[in-house]
């Protein structure tokens, strides 16, 4: 998803989501990811999905719905994403 494709309340929120697994997998890939930071930005991103959820956002287009079917855990999602160093 673009900034620019963005045009209501719900696909901002889900760009901003988007934006949020893109950090979450960039932290999570490095030798030694910030841990507290890494968390936090897990659970930042759990939170949105489960508001996606809860009002029916459409986030098809977004890293969110790899998340969902991975099992719906950003944590778990995001051990794909864990060095191997």
């Amino acid at each position: 998803m673009n900034k620019h494709d963005v045009r209501d309340a719900g696909q901002g929120l889900a760009y901003i989501t988007d934006c949020t697994l893109a950090t979450v997998a960039d932290l999570a890939s490095r030798a030694r990811p910030p841990k507290h930071e890494l968390m936090r930005q897990i659970n930042i991103a759990q939170q949105a999905i489960e508001w996606m959820d809860r009002f029916g956002v459409d986030y098809s287009k977004t890293r969110a719905a790899d998340v969902r079917r991975l099992g719906g855990k950003v944590e778990d999602w995001a051990s794909q994403y864990k060095s191997k160093a």
